[in-house]
């Protein structure tokens, strides 16, 4: 993974609060201020100044021992704090991604629905149509009686058999792990709060292309991407 992209990645990391599905969902009556952050740093404009009180605040919130660095035991802690939280909002987070799915609230999703819903998550993030038909593995995991149409019932079923999996933002050890391992410019074993300012520095200059001390969503999204490409093989 290039280093260039490796500060912000490791404030994503870090930041354990807050979930997502695989479709946007209503607001959330849980929501914290550490979620409604996140929602703003991948999707609003972001400026360099502001960078080093942002990684501080999030900086305190992993530093549980408050010894003035933070740990892989302690960013592990907060991980698991958040599969916990996630696991128990599933519920309601499958609940809000029918509500959102079912466009015309008569209890069930159509494939032009679901078709409409991709449409428009494309426009917003300015990502290009899949060759794949939008939606087409949602029907084949959850339309049980094969009908062209998606019930609650339905929908349920599909979401407690494991068929649909809610996605949040978390990581995974092994990445949180290796985007440590970078952002610890000492290799002491833990990172302090000067070497995880400079890794989002660091991040945020090679994400901002045209060097004028704003980073835009579409900029954002162009470095998420570059990092991708350049991941060696799974």
């Amino acid at each position: 993974m290039s280093k260039h992209s490796v500060g912000g990645l490791v404030l994503a990391a870090f930041l354990s609060s807050g979930a997502a599905v695989s479709a946007p969902a209503g607001p959330s009556t849980s929501a914290t201020p550490a979620r409604h952050a996140r929602a703003s740093y991948f999707t609003s404009n972001q400026n360099r100044t502001d960078v080093p009180a942002h990684t501080e605040r999030m900086f305190k919130t992993l530093d549980t021992n408050h010894d003035g660095f933070v740990s892989k035991e302690e960013i592990a802690s907060r991980q698991a704090e958040f599969e916990q939280r996630s696991a128990k909002s599933a519920p309601t987070r499958a609940a809000h991604l029918f509500d959102h799915l079912d466009t015309n609230h008569d209890g069930k999703i159509t494939q032009e629905e679901v078709d409409a819903s991709r449409a428009k998550r494309r426009a917003a993030t300015g990502k290009a149509k899949t060759r794949v038909p939008a939606g087409a593995s949602l029907f084949d995991r959850a339309d049980a009686n094969k009908d062209g149409v998606i019930t609650r019932a339905e929908f349920d079923a599909a979401t407690t058999a494991g068929k649909i999996t809610l996605r949040h933002p978390g990581m995974r050890g092994s990445q949180i792990a290796r985007l440590f391992d970078v952002a610890d410019a000492n290799k002491d074993g833990r990172l302090s709060l000067d070497e995880a300012r400079q890794a989002a520095l660091k991040e945020f200059d090679a994400a901002d292309l045209d060097h004028d001390g704003t980073l835009t969503p579409a900029e954002r999204r162009q470095a998420a991407q570059s990092a991708r490409a350049k991941r060696p093989p799974a």
